[in-house]
């Protein structure tokens, strides 16, 4: 399979424009609305399948040039892959070696790996959506799109990016069908290729059997901030000496330059404020949950019952719960971000949070009802959404 016949500067413009313009637009039906109906009613799977599928190929076609980052080292790595048996080393992120071995020994075109990569980073995505956002998977995945992130882990940092998606496909498992098996084995799977998604794996079994309440991990998350501006030097050098994935040490100390993008240095309060949306929204869940509470006089029956937080309220049980566990993976995750911000290359990091970022916004603008005009105010958030991503563009940061 060969590439689109495009020059490749012209690849991130039409990304960000294009899913940017449309994302305002879309968002624009929504503000018009001054209560629920858009939200409540459901909508085929068809449009956002089609969507997802348009943009694999169009990401997944690219050539492979140094404009699209590390897509050229993952391209020379590839051609330079030996189709012979070769050891598997399990201390290293093996599945993606014989993921790359196997598509070496099966003939493929540079362009048809990577096409399998994007097949992979937005399929899981979508699989994920449609289990746990059935009635508007669209609106979801063009939180998904519209990301800061998207872009990014699509043609740099694909090996963290396809790993991630993994990963929301193992949790929507888990938390939806409480296929612990399946969910485990694709677990596995995303660690074996990048060792980092450790993290949010540890995140979920704290969220499953420690931490109940999303509100002690959001004092967490709120604690790291002045606590990276007081010792983040030696949080970072602490981390650093884990030995928590396989460049966690040049990121960390800045040593190794080449990878380019997001690559300043300091306390990043741009990254800051964008990570701080989806707090925003836990937040406000826990404030509507409170002020419930108070007119209930307590808790309701069905919060009581189930031991949900939230339960009832302002969600059914099972929304609840599964909100709650994602709000809970991500404030821990996004906190580990937060202490090693002022890292070379905090970003690395930050995906291990930010990809958990479009599925806590969609999931609390659908599924929850925090507000009397939701429909307004997830228009509101999906224009601000992909009107940040466009401004980063803009600026040259991404």
């Amino acid at each position: 399979m060969f590439p689109l016949p495009l020059d490749p500067r012209i690849f991130p413009v039409i990304n960000f424009w294009g899913i940017s313009i449309f994302c305002i637009l879309l968002g624009l039906k929504y503000v018009s609305s001054d209560s629920c109906d858009n939200l409540l009613q459901q909508k085929s799977p068809a449009w956002a399948t089609i969507f997802c599928f348009i943009w694999i190929f169009f990401l997944g076609l690219r050539p492979a040039h140094y404009t699209f980052g590390d897509t050229a080292v993952y391209a020379h790595t590839y051609l330079r892959t030996s189709t012979e048996y070769a050891e598997i080393d399990f201390h290293k992120e093996w599945l993606f070696a014989l993921f790359r071995t196997w598509c070496r020994a099966m003939g493929f075109s540079v362009t048809t790996f990577f096409l399998l990569i994007e097949l992979g980073y937005v399929g899981f995505m979508l699989l994920a959506f449609k289990k746990l956002l059935w009635e508007d998977t669209w609106l979801a995945v063009l939180f998904f799109f519209s990301a800061y992130s998207f872009y990014v882990y699509g043609v740099n940092g694909i090996r963290n990016g396809l790993a991630c998606s993994i990963c929301l496909a193992a949790f929507a498992i888990i938390l939806k069908d409480k296929n612990y098996l399946m969910g485990s084995v694709l677990l596995f799977a995303a660690f074996s290729i990048h060792k980092s998604t450790l993290l949010p794996i540890a995140a979920l079994v704290a969220a499953l059997f420690v931490i109940k309440k999303p509100r002690l991990a959001l004092f967490f998350w709120l604690a790291s901030i002045p606590l990276s501006l007081v010792a983040g030097g030696p949080i970072s050098n602490f981390f650093m000496s884990l030995g928590f994935d396989d460049r966690t040490e040049a990121y960390l100390s800045g040593d190794n330059m080449k990878y380019g993008n997001f690559s300043n240095t300091g306390f990043r309060w741009d990254f800051l404020l964008y990570s701080a949306m989806p707090v925003w929204l836990i937040w406000e869940a826990q404030k509507k949950i409170e002020k419930k509470r108070e007119e209930m006089g307590g808790v309701c029956a069905e919060e009581e019952e189930s031991g949900v937080y939230g339960a009832g309220i302002i969600a059914d049980t099972e929304s609840m719960r599964i909100f709650n566990v994602l709000s809970t993976i991500y404030l821990l995750t996004n906190a580990f971000w937060v202490m090693v911000i002022k890292a070379a290359f905090s970003n690395r990091f930050a995906y291990l949070s930010w990809f958990l970022y479009p599925l806590i916004i969609a999931y609390a603008v659908v599924r929850l009802h925090i507000w009397e005009d939701q429909d307004r105010k997830a228009g509101w958030i999906l224009i601000g959404h992909a009107a940040f991503t466009m401004f980063m563009f803009l600026t040259g940061k991404i």
